[in-house]
C-alpha cells in the first residue's frame, strides 16, 4: 500500500505521519498524561529522537505491509490530534488488532470514534479482513465506552493479553465484524 494513502472522513484525514511532524507527535505525547497510564510507550520523557524513530518504524511497517499506522489530522486546520493503527495482522485468520489514541487536548470531540469507524471500514473494504480485535485495560472504562460506541462487542477478559512496562496484563477483548458497521 502506498504511503501516500489517506482515509478522509467528514472532519478528519487519516494518513501516515510525515517526518516533519515529529515535533508535533512528541509534544502531543508528552503533554497527554491521560495516555501515560494506558500506553507504556507514551510517557513524559519521549524525546524528539524517540518520535523520529517511531515515525521511521511506522513508515517501514507500511512498506512491508506489516502494520498501518495513521496520524489523525483535523481536516479544517491540519493539526495532528492522535493516531489509529492496524497492527497484529493475522493473515491466516483474516483478522487484525487495532489501536488508537487521541491527545488530551483533543479528547471528547468525537475524533477517536470517527477515526476508529473509518479505520474499521478501511480494514473490511481495503484489506478484506473479516474480524478486528480491540484490546484495552480492564480499568480503562472510557476506552471501553468508546469501543462500544462504534459497535464493537465485548467478548472476554483475556489473561496476560498484553505487555505493559515489561509485565503481562489482562485485557478486555472486543471484536468488530463487518456486520457491526451496518
Amino acid at each position: 500500500m502506498s504511503p501516500d494513502f489517506e482515509i478522509i472522513t467528514p472532519h478528519l484525514a487519516l494518513k501516515l505521519i510525515p517526518a516533519e511532524d515529529a515535533h508535533a507527535l512528541q509534544a502531543l505525547i508528552v503533554q497527554s498524561p491521560s495516555l501515560h497510564q494506558w500506553l507504556d510507550w507514551c510517557n513524559p520523557s519521549v524525546t524528539l529522537k524517540d518520535a523520529q524513530d517511531f515515525l521511521l518504524a511506522t513508515r517501514l511497517n507500511w512498506v512491508k505491509t506489516e502494520a498501518f499506522g495513521f496520524g489523525i489530522y483535523e481536516r479544517e486546520n491540519h493539526h495532528l490530534v492522535g493516531m489509529v493503527a492496524v497492527n497484529e495482522l493475522y493473515h491466516t485468520f483474516n483478522m487484525a488488532s487495532i489501536g488508537y489514541w487521541v491527545a488530551d487536548k483533543y479528547q471528547r470531540k468525537g475524533f477517536a470514534q470517527e477515526s476508529i469507524a473509518a479505520l474499521a471500514e478501511f480494514c473490511f473494504a481495503q484489506l478484506s479482513l473479516t474480524r478486528i480485535e480491540i484490546v484495552c485495560d480492564p480499568d480503562n472504562t472510557a476506552s471501553q465506552a468508546l469501543i462500544e460506541s462504534v459497535g464493537a462487542k465485548r467478548e472476554a477478559i483475556a489473561r496476560n493479553r498484553f505487555i505493559f512496562h515489561g509485565k503481562p496484563k489482562d485485557g478486555v477483548v472486543y471484536s468488530l465484524l463487518p456486520i457491526d458497521l451496518e
